[in-house]
């Protein structure tokens, strides 16, 4: 726990103004759980249904304005309070704040992390995150190794909103 709250003190203030940068509005430590708060926050991501009930869609990243619009799909719940985080901060930090930002902004926001990132509603039944990989794909007739966002989004409601847009 110590070396949590280290680890933390030093890297927090950073990602706090890079994320309020991306977001263009400020973020304060008021907006990130305790860590005893992420850790009830993991209990309950955990202890949800996600691993039997999600939709992935995957994008060359050159397409990410297709991504963009399975997102406008679900604007109105992401302009709500969410839990959000970040793949390399998970353990540090979890913000509670209105979520839209993630809808112009994620691919500044994959490259804060160089990973993924995540966001869940408060009640836990919806979320959704988003990560960037390479894989093989087969496109104009050729196998090409490229970067590839992958969208998961958990939940009923969540995954009903985007499947009626595909």
């Amino acid at each position: 726990m110590l070396l949590r709250q280290e680890d933390r003190k030093k890297r927090l203030p950073g990602l706090l103004e890079n994320l309020s940068a991306i977001a263009n509005k400020q973020f304060s430590d008021d907006d990130v759980l305790s860590i005893e708060q992420i850790d009830e926050h993991q209990i309950q991501l955990n202890s949800s249904d996600f691993d039997f009930n999600f939709l992935n869609i995957s994008f060359p990243v050159d397409k990410s304005t297709d991504l963009l619009k399975r997102l406008l799909t679900i604007k109105e719940k992401l302009s709500l309070t969410n839990y959000f985080s970040l793949s390399n901060f998970s353990d540090i930090a979890v913000f509670n704040i209105k979520t839209d930002f993630v809808i112009d902004n994620f691919e500044d926001i994959i490259k804060l992390d160089n990973d993924t990132f995540s966001l869940y509603d408060h009640n836990y039944k919806n979320g959704l995150w988003i990560d960037l990989f390479q894989e093989y794909w087969y496109i104009d007739n050729k196998t090409q190794f490229i970067w590839i966002y992958e969208l998961r989004v958990f939940g009923t409601e969540w995954i009903k909103l985007i499947n009626e847009k595909l």
